[in-house]
C-alpha cells in the first residue's frame, strides 16, 4: 500500500518563511505610509492635558486686521516684548524671522535690541535655509539682536516623506556651529533645565561635532507627543496684549511663545493630530515640544531588532493553532491576533512611550492565513485522492461513482468521499444491526482490550443501560468475574495482565490462547458459559479487533447434571432393591433352610416397596417439572389437613403427635391441589420420619406478608447441619447415614421446591442441629 503524501514539512517551511518576512520587514521599523497612518491614529487617540506653564501670543487674523499687513514694523515687536515683559514671564520665545534690518523706520532694530536687553528672557529663532541635498545654511537674526537676546535656537522641523511633521531634532548644525532647538533654549532660559544637561531623543551614530565637512548634521531625534489638535494650548491675540487686555495671571511666570498662527502667513504644518486640512502653526509645534520635555512624556521608537521580534511574536503565537484548531477557529485566531497586535502597539505607545511598528507583523498574519489555507486545501485534496485510489483498489463492497469532467476538483473529491462515507455508514449500520440481533452476548474489542462494539445482550449482562456507555470501556475489567472450569480467573493479574489500560500485549495473548472451539467458564452467579474468540485482521494482515462471544449454556449444563443424576439413580438406587431380591432368591435356592419362607417374603416385600417409592418419587418430580398445572382454587387449610391425614398412620407408628394451627379466615389461592397436597405430604412425612418417637410435629397455615400465605411444618428432630444447607433442595441429596434407616432418596424436597416455583411461590427453612427444623411453603393469596 502506497504511503499517503505528506505536506507537513511544506507547512513548516511556510511558517518559517513568514517569520523571516516579519523579521525582515520589522527590522525596517515600519512599512512606510501604513505604519505612519497607524501611528497618527494612535497618537490622535491619546491626547493629554496641555501644560498651563505655556502661553502662545498669536499673531492671528484679528491682529492682522487691527495692526495692518504683515510684516509689521519692528517697533510693534518692541512694544509687544515690553508689554509681555511687564508680566514677568519666565521666558519669551519670539518665533519671528529677524534676519534683515527694518527699512521702514530708522533705529527700529536698535530699539528692539534694547527691549530684548531690558527683558533678558527673550529667545530668538535661527531658521535653516536649504541649499542642495543635505546642505543647509543657517539664517540667524541680525547681529545686534543676537547680542541682545538671551539665547538662540533653531526652529526647523522634520518633515516625513508624506509631508507630515511627527518629530524634531533637538540639535542641528554644521562644523563647530551647533544650535539647540528653540524649545530647548527656552527651557534653559526659563530655568527648567541646564544648558549642558543630557537631551532626550535618539542620538546620531556619528554627529561629527566640531568637524566642518560641509554637511548639515542633526542629533537627538525626538518624536513629538502632541497634546491635541491646533488650539490646544492657551492663546491670546497679539492685538489684545498690545491693548493691555490681558487676563490677570495669564502671562506671569509662564513661557510665552510669540508667533504667527494665521494660515496665510505660511508657518503652518500638517501633523498627526491636525491632518492635512487643519494645519498646526510652527509656534504651537514648539509649544508641544516644550510640554513634552517639561512633563517627561518622551516618545521613543524601539530598536530595529526589538521591532523585528515584536512582529515575529504574533506569527509564533499563531503557529500552534494552525495545527491544533479547525479552519474557522484559525480565522478567528488570526482576527484576534491582529487585534491583539494593534492593541499591544497602542498600549505600548500610550503607557510606555515606545512605538512598535506593527505593520510587518500584521502583513505576515494576513499573508499566512490564505497561504496556510491553500496548503491545507492541497493536503486535503491529496488525501482524498489517495483514499479514493485505495478504495478503488481494495476488494470491498463499496461502489464509487466515476469522476465527472469539469467543475471544481475539491467538490468532485468531496462528492466521491461523501458517497463512500454513506455506503460505509450503511455498512456499519448493517454490521451493528447484525451484531445487535445476535442472541448471545457479543463484544468487539480492539488490541488494547477496549470495547468498540457490543450488542444489547452484552449491555444487559454487564449491567449497562446504554450501548454507548460500553464503548471505550476495558473488557478485562468488565469480565473479571468469569472463572474457568478449573477455578482460575479468565483475566487474572497473576497471568501477566495488570489492571491498567496498557495491557494490550497481555490481553492479545490471552485472547489468542482461547481456542476456536471455546472454553467453559462461570460467573459469580453460577451461570455456565461457553466463551469463543474470533480475531479479525485489517488489510495489512494484522489482527486489529477481537470478537468475544459468550454463550449461556446454563440450561445445557443443568440438563447434563440432571441426566447424570438420573443415570446414577437408575444405575444405583433403582437397581439396589432388585439386586437385593435377586440375592435373596439365590440364597433360597442354594440354601432353602437359611431363612423361613415368611421371612423371605417379608424381605422381598420391603425391597419391592422401596422400589415402588423410588419410582413414585421420581415420576412425581418429573410431572412437577414438565406437566402443565391445573388452575383451580385451592383451599390451603384443606391441603394441610389432607397432608396430615395422609401421614397419620406413620405418626401413630412412632407415637408422634401431629398438631395443626389453622386460620379462622378463608385461606386459598389458584393452583394445582394435587401437587400442593403432595408437596405438603412430603414435608410432613419428612418431619415425622426424622423426629424421635414421642415428639411433636407442628403444622400451621398463617397469613404472611400481604398477598401471601405461609404453610409451615416444624419438627423436633435432629436438624440439618449448616454444611448441608446449600444442598437441601438438590435432587438426590441425602443427609442420613448408612446406619440410619430413615435416610431418603433425595427427591422429596426437590419436588417441594419445584412445586413452589411453578406456583410462583418459594420455600424456606430454618434448622438447628439437635433442636429441629421448620419448613415454610409460601403460596399466593387469591380470592375464590
Amino acid at each position: 500500500m502506497a504511503a499517503p503524501r505528506r505536506r507537513v514539512p511544506d507547512r513548516w517551511l511556510l511558517v518559517l518563511a513568514t517569520l523571516g518576512l516579519a523579521a525582515l520587514l520589522g527590522w525596517q521599523n515600519g512599512l512606510g505610509r501604513f505604519d505612519r497612518q497607524l501611528y497618527d491614529t494612535f497618537l490622535a487617540a491619546m491626547p493629554h492635558p496641555p501644560s498651563d506653564r505655556i502661553v502662545i501670543v498669536s499673531i492671528d487674523d484679528p491682529s492682522l486686521a487691527e495692526l495692518g499687513r504683515w510684516p509689521w514694523p519692528r517697533d510693534v515687536y518692541t512694544d509687544l516684548i515690553e508689554r509681555i515683559s511687564v508680566y514677568s514671564p519666565r521666558a519669551i520665545g519670539l518665533d519671528l524671522l529677524l534676519s534683515e534690518p527694518d527699512a521702514h523706520a530708522i533705529g527700529a532694530d536698535e530699539r528692539l535690541a534694547q527691549a530684548l536687553q531690558r527683558s533678558g528672557v527673550v529667545v530668538l529663532p535661527v531658521f535653516m535655509a536649504a541649499l542642495t541635498g543635505t546642505a543647509y545654511t543657517p539664517v540667524p537674526p541680525l547681529p545686534g539682536l543676537q547680542a541682545a537676546a538671551a539665547g538662540l535656537g533653531h526652529v526647523s522641523v522634520e518633515l516625513d516623506s508624506d509631508g507630515m511633521v511627527r518629530s524634531v531634532f533637538l540639535r542641528e548644525g554644521t562644523g563647530g556651529n551647533w544650535w539647540p532647538h528653540f524649545a530647548t533654549r527656552l527651557l534653559e532660559v526659563a530655568g527648567y533645565r541646564q544648558s549642558q544637561a543630557a537631551l532626550p531623543g535618539r542620538r546620531d551614530p556619528d554627529p561629527s561635532p566640531g568637524h566642518d565637512d560641509g554637511l548639515w548634521h542633526r542629533d537627538y531625534w525626538l518624536p513629538i507627543d502632541f497634546a491635541g489638535p491646533p488650539g490646544t494650548y492657551a492663546h491670546i491675540s497679539a492685538s489684545d496684549v498690545l491693548r493691555g487686555d490681558v487676563p490677570p495671571g495669564l502671562l506671569e511666570n509662564r513661557i510665552v511663545l510669540v508667533g504667527t498662527t494665521a494660515i496665510g502667513l505660511g508657518d503652518v504644518y500638517p501633523t498627526p493630530v491636525s491632518g492635512e486640512s487643519v494645519l498646526m502653526p510652527g509656534v504651537e509645534i514648539s509649544a508641544n515640544i516644550i510640554d513634552n520635555m517639561l512633563s517627561g512624556r518622551i516618545l521613543q521608537t524601539v530598536q530595529p531588532w526589538q521591532n523585528a521580534v515584536f512582529c515575529m511574536l504574533p506569527v509564533l503565537l499563531l503557529a500552534p493553532g494552525l495545527w491544533l484548531l479547525a479552519p474557522r477557529k484559525v480565522l478567528m485566531l488570526v482576527v484576534v491576533s491582529i487585534a491583539s497586535t494593534l492593541a499591544t502597539s497602542y498600549l505600548a505607545l500610550r503607557w510606555g512611550g515606545y512605538w512598535f511598528a506593527p505593520g510587518a507583523g500584521l502583513m505576515a498574519l494576513v499573508l499566512l492565513y490564505p497561504l496556510w489555507s491553500w496548503c491545507r486545501l492541497e493536503v486535503a485534496i491529496n488525501y482524498l485522492d489517495d483514499e479514493l485510489v485505495r478504495l478503488h483498489r481494495q476488494d470491498t463492497a463499496l461502489t464509487l461513482p466515476e469522476p465527472t469532467p469539469g467543475g471544481d476538483l475539491l467538490d468532485h473529491r468531496i462528492d466521491s468521499l461523501r458517497h463512500a462515507a454513506a455506503e460505509l455508514r450503511a455498512l456499519h449500520l448493517f454490521i451493528s444491526g447484525a451484531i445487535g440481533s445476535l442472541p448471545d452476548i457479543t463484544v468487539v474489542a480492539d488490541n488494547s482490550g477496549k470495547i468498540v462494539l457490543a450488542n444489547q445482550a452484552a449491555a444487559q449482562y454487564l449491567g449497562v443501560s446504554q450501548l454507548a456507555d460500553l464503548r471505550g470501556r476495558w473488557l478485562p475489567q468488565l469480565m473479571h468475574s468469569l472463572v474457568l472450569v478449573d477455578g482460575a480467573s479468565l483475566f487474572e493479574t497473576s497471568q501477566g495482565l495488570p489492571d491498567t489500560h496498557d495491557a494490550g500485549p497481555a490481553f492479545r495473548t490471552i485472547a489468542a490462547n482461547i481456542s476456536e472451539a471455546g472454553i467453559g467458564c462461570q460467573d459469580t452467579q453460577g451461570r455456565d458459559f461457553l466463551l469463543k474468540v474470533a480475531p479479525c485482521a485489517d488489510p495489512s494482515g494484522q489482527f486489529s479487533v477481537w470478537i468475544f462471544s459468550l454463550i449461556d449454556i446454563s440450561a445445557l449444563r443443568e440438563a447434563e447434571r440432571k441426566r447424570d443424576a438420573t443415570l446414577r439413580f437408575l444405575s444405583h438406587d433403582m437397581r439396589s432393591p432388585q439386586a437385593a431380591i435377586q440375592a435373596l432368591l439365590n440364597l433360597r435356592h442354594s440354601n432353602p433352610h437359611a431363612m423361613s419362607h415368611d421371612e423371605l417374603l417379608d424381605r422381598i416385600q420391603g425391597h419391592v416397596g422401596r422400589t415402588q417409592a423410588l419410582a413414585d418419587n421420581f415420576v412425581q418430580l418429573a410431572r412437577a417439572e414438565s406437566l402443565a398445572l391445573k388452575r383451580e382454587f385451592v383451599d390451603y387449610t384443606a391441603v394441610m389437613l389432607d397432608a396430615t391425614d395422609a401421614c397419620w398412620a406413620l405418626a401413630q407408628a412412632k407415637s408422634i403427635r401431629v398438631q395443626t394451627e389453622l386460620p379462622d379466615d378463608p385461606a386459598g389461592g389458584m393452583g394445582d391441589s394435587d401437587m400442593l397436597t403432595r408437596a405438603l405430604i412430603n414435608l410432613v412425612d419428612n418431619a415425622i420420619k426424622y423426629s424421635p418417637p414421642g415428639s411433636v410435629v407442628s403444622c400451621a397455615v398463617r397469613a404472611a406478608e400481604r398477598g401471601w400465605w405461609c404453610l409451615s411444618v416444624q419438627d423436633q428432630g435432629r436438624g440439618i447441619a449448616p454444611a448441608d444447607h446449600a444442598r437441601v433442595f438438590q435432587q438426590f441429596a441425602r443427609f442420613g447415614d448408612a446406619e440410619n434407616e430413615q435416610s431418603g432418596i433425595g427427591l422429596g424436597l426437590a419436588f417441594v421446591k419445584t412445586v413452589a416455583q411453578r406456583h410462583g411461590g418459594r420455600v424456606e427453612f430454618d434448622s438447628e442441629p439437635g433442636i429441629g427444623t421448620e419448613f415454610r411453603f409460601y403460596a399466593r393469596s387469591e380470592p375464590k
